[in-house]
């Protein structure tokens, strides 16, 4: 065997093979980011399309607050813990689930959350959830890698 590796026959096939195996690693790798960048977008827009139905919700109820004058008691309600916002937070996750599978064997959407800011006359609203993906490996799906994913909305409260 020794022979067969210092003679320049035998080392040839040896670098072929290193070459390719290299290669191939390398090829498999940039396959997977693209998949990792594309499901993310695929959430980010899942994320995004519950969003606008949210701040559909807000807008119309921002209105009805800003009607009968109680907008300031609308936003203590808005960005505290409240009936309210866990019935808006239950809704915006039940859109996600609607728009995207949330786990599968590929990956996994953890920790959605919303959070709601006031800015003067604005509303702003921020959707955060954890997405981990899994690889497959010897029959046991590993995580592989863990991304934050983050929308962001508003609306301006001008109807009064």
């Amino acid at each position: 065997m020794m022979e067969l590796l210092k003679s320049k026959r035998g080392s040839s096939p040896i670098f072929t093979a290193i070459v390719v195996l290299v290669f191939s690693l390398i090829i498999s790798t940039v396959m997977y980011i693209a998949y990792v960048e594309i499901q993310t977008t695929v959430i980010r827009n899942a994320m995004k399309t519950g969003l606008a139905n949210l701040a559909y919700t807000i807008s119309e109820d921002t209105y009805a607050a800003l009607r009968e004058s109680d907008f300031e008691e609308y936003v203590a309600t808005l960005t505290g813990e409240s009936a309210y916002r866990t019935k808006l937070e239950n809704t915006y996750k039940s859109d996600i689930a609607n728009s995207i599978d949330t786990s599968t064997s590929e990956y996994t959407v953890d920790s959605i959350g919303l959070s709601f800011t006031r800015d003067g006359m604005k509303i702003r609203y921020t959707c955060i959830c954890d997405v981990t993906f899994y690889v497959r490996l010897f029959g046991i799906n590993m995580p592989a890698t863990a991304k934050s994913v983050q929308v962001e909305g508003s609306h301006t409260a001008k109807y009064g």
